[in-house]
């Protein structure tokens, strides 16, 4: 046999088992079924027989930064596949976001195998680090049914009549089922899904916060609160709204995977209700049913281009209502179901209500924004809007309808007419009675409930509104009050402010723990960062920030409903103090503070300064644990 044919089957040979090795293969925009992050999106993955890269959008606050580990590590069926190299990020190092709040780089990492179905994206193993996981290779484009699901969630009638708001008091009973990647239980635990919280928008005007723990073997949550009203929910990671009937028992069955949804949802297209995360059974299932299917769509005026500092009161009512008018033709045009139509339209009129009443803080923030200026000083120069400007909208429809409770932006209804200081409007609109004017009577006494010092006369006023709900309700959050404070009153230990001047006041404060580092946190019951905070910073005080030499401080003041401060405080571990309002404005003052939570930090000296910046979670350990050393 010659050379030359000897050459040609050896080529022959190697094109043979080269047709039979591995074919690169390209995923765009695979789903994802499970995050802990909304920061980083996968757009496309690319296999080789030498190496797998990623394709990643991070999308976060303008000149903030994010940070990718070097030690990060893709995963499938229980194998890790290493970094190998980046491209337009530098691993352990700070990466700067740009004005667009928008980048892209390329992640390398060894090669998965060839027959690798799904895998985990893992930013290394720390509790905090980015985790995309069940990142999907088979090409799928919709996530199915998960199971378990009862019959009656799966299919909401969509000819089915809009519910009244239900006027009364009871225990609602939210029981949380946690569906999805039935196969991937350890994926839970990936995502840190130990607790969830419930964020309950009340007829009051507040938002109400609930954590429940997540059993790990069950993975089902239940919520227990008493309600007084109309009120509508969240689920933290779902989005969404969930409508609450006051002392029923509702079963929701969360699928998880609504947290890749939420990852990939800034993809163009990326229509997240056409993948559903939420199923519902209860007094308001077919309700929720329905929001959840995507047959509900709102229409939103407090985020328009009206929203312009710029604008007279006249020329910004003027542009509200012109703009109201053509949303709702718009609304009443649509093909929707008519439940779905009628929600749209419920709270296409919540927020022109409070686009108008909330005009002034409403341009004042579109000020601040357009020129970034942020500093607690007061905005010059934007006219108030004036009695008749907001009348106008009487003009449009029955801002007095008790069916508007059940629109989706039921606490910029319900908060923009109690706390409106203004009544001329109303009095020029001859409303004399009626919603409205109930809640401004109502809620300054659910104050005085929450606090156990509602008096006989109040109960007496209450029976003299529009509806026996309402001193009803009252009695209920008394009573419930004073159960609360009578089994916190042992547990919770509020420390005695130093009857100094105020000049003096926060120097004897820390002086016991002088020689000691001394982290002082201004916050209230009230403060959802606040409350976020704390959830962070707890457990470190057994683990990484555990020290004789570190003092925990917490300064409070009276905005902090006396029951929920005594109920909350035995949980938080320090050092606490309960400020009147004139000690609470000065130190305020003193410290420059700019929100809370607030961060004043005293050295072993004695020094102290305020230190905002520790609002990062990871500097505030980094930096304690520096300073206990």
């Amino acid at each position: 046999m010659n050379n030359k044919l000897i050459f040609s089957l050896a080529a022959a040979l190697l094109l043979f088992f080269a047709s039979c090795g591995r074919q690169d293969k390209t995923v765009e925009y695979p789903l994802i079924e499970l995050a802990n992050t909304q920061t980083l999106d996968i757009t496309k993955v690319e296999l080789t027989d030498s190496v797998t890269t990623l394709h990643v959008n991070a999308y976060f606050t303008p000149h903030y930064w994010i940070r990718i580990d070097s030690k990060s590590y893709l995963q499938a069926d229980g194998e890790k596949y290493a970094l190998t190299d980046a491209e337009g990020i530098r691993p352990d190092s700070l990466f700067w976001m740009p004005e667009s709040g928008k980048a892209s780089f390329l992640l390398s990492f060894e090669p998965l195998p060839k027959d690798t179905k799904s895998f985990d994206f893992i930013e290394s193993d720390c509790e905090d680090c980015f985790k995309l996981c069940g990142i999907d290779l088979t090409g799928r484009k919709a996530f199915d049914t998960p199971e378990g699901i009862p019959s009656e969630a799966l299919q909401p009638d969509e000819n089915a009549l809009l519910p009244d708001p239900m006027f009364k008091s009871g225990e609602t009973t939210v029981n949380l089922h946690i569906v999805g990647c039935k196969d991937r239980k350890d994926l839970y635990r990936t995502v840190n899904m130990k607790d969830i919280s419930l964020f309950v928008n009340t007829l009051t005007g507040n938002q109400e916060h609930y954590t429940a723990s997540i059993n790990q073997e069950t993975h089902t949550a239940k919520f227990k609160f008493l309600q007084y009203g109309p009120a509508l929910g969240m689920l933290e990671r779902i989005g969404g709204c969930i409508w609450l009937a006051p002392g029923d028992s509702a079963d929701i069955y969360f699928d998880i995977r609504a947290t890749g949804q939420l990852a990939m949802s800034s993809r163009k297209g990326w229509t997240r209700h056409t993948h559903r995360n939420l199923y519902a059974t209860g007094t308001y299932a077919n309700l929720n049913n329905l929001y959840a299917a995507g047959k509900i769509k709102e229409r939103h005026l407090m985020y328009s281009p009206a929203i312009d500092y710029k604008k007279s009161s006249e020329e910004y009512a003027d542009l509200i209502i012109k703009m109201y008018k053509e949303y709702s033709d718009s609304i009443r045009q649509d093909n929707a179901t008519q439940i779905g139509r009628e929600i749209a339209l419920l709270t296409l009129k919540q927020e022109a209500v409070g686009a108008l009443l909330e005009g002034d803080f409403l341009r004042e923030q579109n000020y601040r924004i357009t020129n970034n200026m942020w500093e607690r000083i007061p905005i010059k120069g934007i006219e108030p809007i004036q009695p008749e400007d907001k009348q106008k909208i009487c003009a449009q429809f029955d801002i007095n309808d008790p069916k508007l409770l059940m629109g989706t932006s039921l606490l910029d209804y319900t908060s923009s007419v109690i706390y409106d200081s203004d009544a001329t409007w109303l009095e020029a609109s001859g409303i004399k009675e009626g919603l409205i004017l109930d809640l401004k009577k109502y809620v300054p006494l659910t104050g005085k409930a929450q606090n156990a010092t509602l008096t006989e006369k109040d109960i007496q006023e209450a029976t003299k509104l529009g509806n026996p709900f309402y001193a009803e309700a009252l009695q209920m959050m008394q009573a419930d009050a004073k159960a609360k404070l009578a089994a916190a009153e042992a547990k919770a230990v509020i420390e005695k402010t130093p009857e100094v001047p105020v000049e003096q006041l926060f120097d004897a404060i820390i002086a016991p723990y002088k020689g000691k580092v001394i982290f002082v946190d201004f916050w209230n019951t009230w403060c959802g960062p606040c409350r976020m905070a704390l959830k962070e910073t707890e457990p470190l005080k057994e683990t990484e920030l555990k020290s004789d030499n570190l003092v925990w401080i917490y300064i409070a003041n009276e905005t902090s409903p006396i029951v929920q401060y005594k109920t909350t405080i035995p949980d938080i571990k320090g050092k606490h103090f309960r400020l009147n309002n004139e000690q609470w404005k000065y130190l305020c003052e003193k410290f420059k503070i700019d929100g809370i939570p607030s961060y004043v930090v005293a050295d072993k000296d004695g020094k102290y300064q305020l230190r905002n910046d520790l609002r990062d979670h990871n500097l505030l350990v980094s930096t304690l644990k520096e300073m206990i050393k």
